[in-house]
Formats: structure tokens, sequence, C-alpha cells
């Protein structure tokens, strides 16, 4: 419902709003806590007011909303510090992937929720996984079932492309690419990090494994220019 505010009514309003003011209810400070990539100032123009300016006036309900629209921000509590402070934790979204398109690289957490696009990848982002690939973010909790196979082998995988939407094509550290099947990834990724367990399989002399046939393994080795280029010789 709306309210009309006469003159009257409004003189009437004004005092009030001055009187718990005076009593000590003034907004003085605000608190803002956990934000590391948003600032402060810019989580301050996001706090919504009803029709006053004293503490209460603040509608942490609006203002919670407000702040949550930003892709970097995960959670945000507010609350009044009486007499005179709002507080507001932020907990800030974690950036776990790089999503590369053509023309451009944009951050994502985990659940492969878009968080901001970015020019350049800087040093806090150079260790992120890089992801390509048409409709990868809607795969990622696959990806993510087996690498959790072995994390010392899916730790040094670098780059993870859907091919197709269908298969996932791995680069490994050592510059290696594995080529992982449609059919049960994760049993082919297994025979991987069980081949590196015993023989130290994934070295920089391999180039590319393919296992995209069913219990077959085709190996190509790196010849002296691919060693050469890698070693900036």
């Amino acid at each position: 419902s709306t309210i009309l505010f006469f003159p009257e009514n409004l003189l009437q309003f004004n005092k009030i709003n001055k009187l718990i003011k005076d009593l000590g209810f003034e907004l003085n400070h605000v608190q803002v806590l956990g934000n590391k990539n948003i600032s402060k100032e810019d989580i301050i123009k996001k706090i919504v007011f009803k029709n006053c300016d004293n503490l209460f006036c603040v509608d942490l309900n609006k203002s919670k909303n407000e702040i949550e629209k930003n892709n970097w921000i995960k959670l945000a509590r507010l609350k009044y510090d009486l007499p005179s402070k709002l507080s507001i934790v932020i907990e800030e979204e974690k950036e776990t992937f790089l999503l590369k398109e053509t023309e451009q690289i944009t951050l994502l957490n985990i659940e492969g929720k878009k968080i901001q696009d970015i020019n350049v990848i800087s040093n806090d982002y150079k260790n992120l996984l890089i992801l390509s690939g048409n409709g990868v973010e809607n795969k990622i909790f696959n990806l993510l079932n087996i690498f959790s196979i072995s994390t010392s082998v899916s730790e040094k995988i670098k780059e993870a492309t859907l091919v197709s939407s269908r298969r996932w094509s791995l680069r490994h550290s050592s510059n290696i690419i594995i080529e992982l099947p449609e059919d049960n990834p994760s049993k082919a990724f297994y025979k991987i990090v069980e081949l590196d367990k015993k023989y130290g399989f994934l070295n920089e002399r391999l180039k590319r494994i393919d296992l995209r046939i069913s219990d077959r393994m085709i190996i190509q080795l790196k010849n002296k220019s691919d060693l050469l280029k890698e070693n900036n010789v």
C-alpha cells in the first residue's frame, strides 16, 4: 500500500526522525567486513533507505538484495550495531576456474557461475584451471568427479576443453594432451593415474595420450623440435 504524506504528516514524520537521531540512533558509521574484490564504497552505495535517515531507516532486506546482485558477492549479512553503526559482513565468491572463449576470459566459481570478465590473466589467477568448449561451465561437476580420482594428477592439469559437448581433452603441466573417451572417462583417467604412480608415466617426453578407443591407449612422443620449442631453444 502507498502512504501519502501531507505537509502536517511529513512534519510529524521529520520530528520523529530527528527525535530518534537525538536519542543517539543516528547512522554515523558503516562497517564492512569480508570484502576483498569489491570496494567498501561500492557496497555502501547499495544501501537502501526508507524515507528517513536515522539508523533504523536502513532497509536491511532490500539492502541485502541489492548488495547480493553483484556477482562477486555470495552472501551479505546486515545488522544494526546500536546505537549508531550499521555492520555489513560480506562472503565473496571464490574464483576457481577461467573460462576462455574466443575473445573473452571470465572468472567462474566452483559451480560454474560467472563472476567477472577479465582482460588479462594476472598473477592472482595464473594457477586457475582454464576451461574452454561450448557449454563447459555446465559440465564442471562431471570434470570434478573425474579429478577426484587423484588430486596429485588433477592438480597438474592446466587446461580442460569440452570437445563437441561430449568428452574432455586435458593439458598436463608437462604439455601432454590427454584425450579422454566420452564413455567412462573416470576409468580412463584412473589408468593414467595408476601408470604415473607406478612408472612416472606423465613425463616430458610424451606429447599425447589418446584413450578415446575402448581398451586401447595410443601414445605420441614429442620430437626434437617439440622439446626445443618447450625449452625456448
